[in-house]
């Protein structure tokens, strides 16, 4: 396989005119041993006489020389080849050719993005397992398959952070790698995502991949419209089986055979061959489709279709091209998105308006039930005090009844109480003077008395005196008779 020999695209392009030429040379030699020489086969050689094998390595080599003129000056020609079978060896170089993808500013940015570190690296490394998990180039953890697989979506991830990395995005890459270096295969990617479009069904929102979904969903109901019809009765939209298909090129499930040939078209003719591939293969299973349940049906439309063309990719193609697609009604079906994505949009900011307005009526609905409940609590309060109040002016009204009775009985004794007192005092008086004269008399008695006493106590004092000094003799006396003795 070319694209594992690690040579340029400029060596590679040399050796396939060579191996033209030698095949040309190989061919003449034996053409007399050389069975059944009538068409291309499946595997994009070729099957046919002497002759045609001549024009037809002639034409392949010379749109390898000048592909841009034989687009334009042979364009009808150069797409029945396609469609036939570009050879397996060649169908890298048509690919960067069909693409405009060869770029060495581009591929020496992509050799400078390796060295540095995606955020998207755990994620991209867990899915490697998971992407074309039965292939031999593919399958070995850590080969080179792996590896290539990792480089070229690491490297978009750092190329367009805004995509960044998405699931399905390695499945479009592993086809590329089969067929090319991985540089040459980062190139082709980002035309792919550009050129053809395909970056919008990676984008955050995916609005391509919804936009090519709601146009598929029209040319299903236009050209087949017992399946959508069917479908639709079973409840199955197209996002639940085509989405894979079109954001991996139908690489995820269908065989790689049958890959290949849809990576041809697409590239050769546009993105919008997708519909046809997609279109073809609900149309040669309609029997099949109309048969099964809910269940089945949507496994079946996962899983199965491609068994129709297990060993038939021609057909595939042939039954593809073979359906007619308006290109004016394909944009005018993208244009019917547009518009309901804007309607849509406009209707959400209206309801978005309205959520708003919503939330803020309940705000304000919130606070005047908080204001009403604390009214309530402030109305029983007061209700509360005015029965307390009125129980309280029942209390006073008895009380002041007490009052004024005692008011009255107060003014009838305050009436009588002067001459009550005038007596009273008069009587009090007499007995206070009676008392007073007959103190009098006592006090005179007593001071009469003190007198005489005092008489005495001056008597006495002098008694005393004399005793104390008859005292202080006796002593002497004493005195002189211890000593004498």
């Amino acid at each position: 396989m070319l694209a594992q020999t690690g040579k340029s695209s400029e060596e590679q392009h040399t050796i396939v005119i060579q191996e033209l030429d030698k095949l040309k040379h190989e061919i003449e030699v034996e053409k007399d041993d050389e069975p059944n020489w009538g068409k291309h086969n499946r595997n994009g050689t070729f099957d046919g006489t002497h002759a045609d094998y001549c024009v037809f390595t002639d034409f392949w080599a010379s749109v390898l020389v000048d592909y841009e003129k034989i687009s334009k000056s042979n364009a009808k020609q150069l797409s029945q080849h396609i469609r036939l079978g570009i050879p397996f060896s060649l169908r890298g170089m048509m690919w960067q050719l069909f693409s405009g993808s060869k770029d060495d500013a581009l591929e020496e940015q992509y050799r400078e993005l390796l060295n540095e570190t995606s955020t998207h690296e755990k994620l991209i490394q867990r899915d490697l397992a998971r992407t074309f998990p039965g292939h031999d180039y593919f399958k070995e953890r850590g080969g080179d398959g792996q590896e290539g697989l990792f480089n070229v979506v690491k490297a978009y991830s750092l190329y367009d952070p805004e995509v960044g990395y998405c699931q399905g995005l390695a499945f479009v890459v592993g086809p590329l790698l089969l067929n090319m270096p991985d540089e040459e295969a980062f190139c082709v990617l980002v035309q792919l995502m550009g050129k053809y479009g395909l970056r919008g069904h990676f984008t955050p929102q995916m609005e391509q991949l919804h936009r090519r979904l709601y146009q598929f969903e029209q040319l299903l109901l236009e050209k087949l419209p017992r399946i959508h019809r069917y479908l639709d009765e079973q409840g199955i939209r197209s996002t639940m089986y085509a989405s894979q298909w079109f954001m991996t090129l139908f690489a995820y499930k269908f065989p790689l055979e049958l890959v290949f040939r849809i990576f041809d078209i697409i590239l050769a003719e546009g993105i919008d061959s997708i519909f046809q591939f997609a279109l073809a293969v609900l149309q040669s299973n309609e029997k099949v489709i109309l048969s099964l349940e809910f269940e089945a049906l949507l496994d079946f439309l996962k899983n199965g279709l491609f068994a129709e063309y297990q060993n038939d990719d021609r057909r595939l193609v042939q039954d593809a091209c073979a359906i007619s697609i308006n290109p004016r009604k394909l944009k005018q079906y993208g244009r019917q998105h547009d518009t309901l994505i804007v309607k849509e949009q406009q209707m959400n900011e209206r309801e978005e308006s309205l959520r708003q307005s919503n939330r803020e009526m309940m705000e304000t609905i919130k606070r005047l039930e908080i204001s009403l409940q604390k009214l309530q609590e402030e109305h029983q309060h007061v209700a509360a005090q005015v029965i307390t109040s009125k129980v309280e002016l029942a209390q006073l009204d008895a009380s002041n009844s007490e009052l004024r009775k005692t008011n009255a009985e107060l003014r009838r004794q305050i009436d009588t109480l002067p001459a009550e007192i005038e007596s009273q005092w008069r009587t009090e008086f007499d007995e206070l003077c009676q008392q007073n004269s007959d103190l009098v008399q006592k006090n005179s008695a007593l001071e009469d008395s003190l007198m005489t006493q005092e008489g005495v106590v001056i008597d006495l004092k002098m008694r005393y005196a004399e005793c104390e000094n008859e005292k202080e003799a006796l002593q002497c006396q004493l005195n002189e008779l211890k000593k004498i003795i």
